[in-house]
């Protein structure tokens, strides 16, 4: 960082810490920027960069705040390249007006409005009509475009443009325009409708209706479109159909003649993949359900199947033993049994290995102790907590005492009578018994603080022990 940098920005940082404005932040930031630029020693985009804001030439200005960071980065030529820059950066800024202005549906002449502006005032902005008229004309041209896209898109026949033409008489109508985004908005409706009829099971015949119709309105057909849509998505809808029918009792054959009734062109083969994969992923399903915690089940779920309205396939055994086994390895290890204990939930030991099952109640029980000696310690914790407020209590107030006690013996104006005698020995004996209470407590305290140490201990041991042969 330069000190020209640190000079300029430090008093702007100091004052963002202590009052956050954020204009101070947003100068330090500017600054940053031009002390880069001035390193780069790059005056065409120096110049870009002050006409792009809609800014006059500043060369002058430029050059000398430059000279405090790299004077040797100002060339001979540094003025030539930084009017060649400003004068491309001044183009993009009106250019940009203009599209930005044509494409809000506003008339060509809204450079006037823009060239007495107040930003264009403020920043002394010299005026480039032609710039702002070839943005205009794009930006003209997107809303058209935008324009005919929409109606395309809405089934609107192309000849809607009669009517558009009318509505934009004032700003301009761009009929090559909106006739483009027509065609891609046709496309899309197109597109939409056959992709619906497929979505939902309709036959392609349905184009012929769809065809009839258009005509009727003046709306040009795309069968392209449609019949691309269309035979995209009946393949999604075959498999959409395949996962369901799976689990409710329906499968190939049943839908083969039901598409050849209803005059549907039948995917087969994604239909079958579907369908295959959903049975997977239901073996795969009942093998996790009963592997946890429940013997393999896995017979009487395939003489049952028809009844569940499933089906068994070629990889039903694989599928539903490798998932049974898995979760039977989760469900009988010995941290799932410690938690079981914790929770103070059976298990069933039988359906774990012959020599897992011992481990498997071993576990368990720890984790029943583990949860006793837990209680215990939180009971013995509770205790500690309520004798350590007592003993500070007394210490607070014995100190108070002695305070007391050591003024009035200061106190060469205090007067000795019987009121004050009695003062005294009632201090005195609340000071014994305090003293007392202490010294009473302070064994206890420290029992109590053995305890919940063995009790820490314990825990630790139990959980070791599990793992323990």
């Amino acid at each position: 960082m330069s000190s020209f940098f640190r000079s300029y920005c430090q008093p702007l940082v100091f004052s963002a810490l202590t009052i956050f404005t954020a204009t101070s932040l947003t100068a330090c930031q500017s600054t940053r920027i031009q002390v880069n630029d001035c390193k780069a020693g790059d005056w065409g985009v120096i110049g870009n960069k002050d006409g792009d804001q809609g800014l006059d030439q500043r060369f002058e200005e430029r050059k000398k705040f430059c000279a405090n960071v790299d004077e040797g980065k100002i060339k001979a030529d540094s003025a030539a390249s930084y009017s060649a820059g400003w004068e491309q950066g001044n183009f993009q800024y009106w250019k940009r007006l203009g599209t930005q202005d044509g494409l809000a549906a506003k008339p060509m002449s809204s450079f006037a409005d823009q060239a007495a502006s107040e930003q264009t005032k403020k920043n002394n902005t010299p005026l480039h009509q032609l710039a702002y008229k070839q943005g205009w004309i794009s930006g003209n041209a997107d809303y058209w475009r935008g324009l005919g896209d929409q109606d395309g898109a809405a089934g609107r026949a192309a000849s809607g443009e009669t009517a558009r033409a009318a509505e934009g008489q004032a700003i301009g109508f761009n009929r090559l325009s909106y006739l483009e985004g027509w065609q891609t908005g046709n496309q899309a409706y197109w597109t939409r409708l056959g992709y619906l009829d497929a979505h939902d099971g309709r036959p392609d015949a349905e184009f012929k209706q769809h065809a009839t119709s258009a005509q009727n309105l003046g709306v040009q057909v795309n069968e392209s479109a449609y019949r691309s849509a269309w035979n995209l998505e009946i393949i999604e809808y075959w498999k959409r159909l395949g996962w369901e029918d799976a689990t409710q009792g329906r499968d190939v054959n049943t839908r083969r003649a039901d598409a050849k009734q209803r005059g549907l062109k039948f995917s087969e083969q994604e239909y079958q993949q579907s369908w295959e994969q959903r049975l997977i992923q239901y073996w795969q399903d009942a093998g996790k359900e009963d592997g946890y915690g429940r013997p393999n089940l896995l017979e009487d779920r395939m003489a049952n199947a028809r009844r569940n309205n499933v089906f068994v396939i070629a990889q039903t055994r694989e599928v539903y033993r490798q998932a049974w086994t898995e979760q039977n390895a989760r469900y009988c290890s010995v941290d799932n049994a410690f938690d079981f204990g914790r929770r103070n939930q059976n298990m069933a030991f039988e359906v774990c290995a012959g020599a897992q099952q011992n481990r498997v109640r071993r576990a368990l029980a720890s984790g029943q102790e583990y949860e006793y000696v837990l209680r215990q310690q939180s009971y013995r914790n509770d205790e500690l907590n309520r004798l350590a407020d007592r003993r500070h209590d007394a210490e607070h107030r014995l100190a108070r005492l002695e305070r007391e006690i050591q003024r009035d013996l200061e106190d060469k104006n205090r007067v000795i009578n019987a009121e004050s005698a009695n003062i005294d020995r009632r201090r005195e004996q609340e000071k014994r018994e305090l003293r007392e209470f202490l010294r009473r407590s302070y064994d206890e305290f420290e029992d109590l603080r053995r305890w919940n140490f063995r009790y820490e201990q314990q825990l630790q041991q139990i959980k070791r022990d599990i793992y323990l042969n």
